[in-house]
């Protein structure tokens, strides 16, 4: 399975893919929004991860161009951000996130939220 990482962080990127070592995936990474989109369009992911505030394009941005394209409209999407007031949450939830979870983030709780998306197993 594919997971694209759109992160503007390259410490978090790293550490996402860290997190989510041992059930054999494979990670794309993508700076921006902008380019996140090219690459799904390329790669076709299983699970995209992105943070919300990014430059050109924002993780909400992405999320809407994603549910709009007629190719990777249902890829779940699981959007990571410091901010933690329910507006965003809601506007997260409108654009289509899959899921919202906040900075930072808990192994754990990582974990379980990608494999319950991707139906994976339980590891810890």
């Amino acid at each position: 399975m594919k997971i694209l990482i759109v992160e503007d962080t390259k410490t978090i990127t790293s550490l996402l893919q860290v997190y989510l070592m041992g059930w054999g995936l494979e990670f794309v990474e993508a700076k921006d929004g902008e380019e996140g989109l090219r690459k799904a369009r390329v790669e076709k992911p299983d699970l995209i991860i992105s943070d919300v505030r990014m430059p050109v394009m924002d993780g909400f941005e992405l999320c809407a161009a994603i549910r709009s394209d007629k190719q990777l409209h249902a890829t779940p999407l699981l959007l990571l951000t410091t901010l933690k007031d329910e507006a965003s949450r809601q506007k997260g939830k409108l654009v289509g996130a899959t899921a919202f979870l906040s900075k930072p983030v808990a192994v754990e709780e990582l974990r379980e939220k990608v494999g319950q998306i991707l139906n994976l197993p339980a590891r810890r």
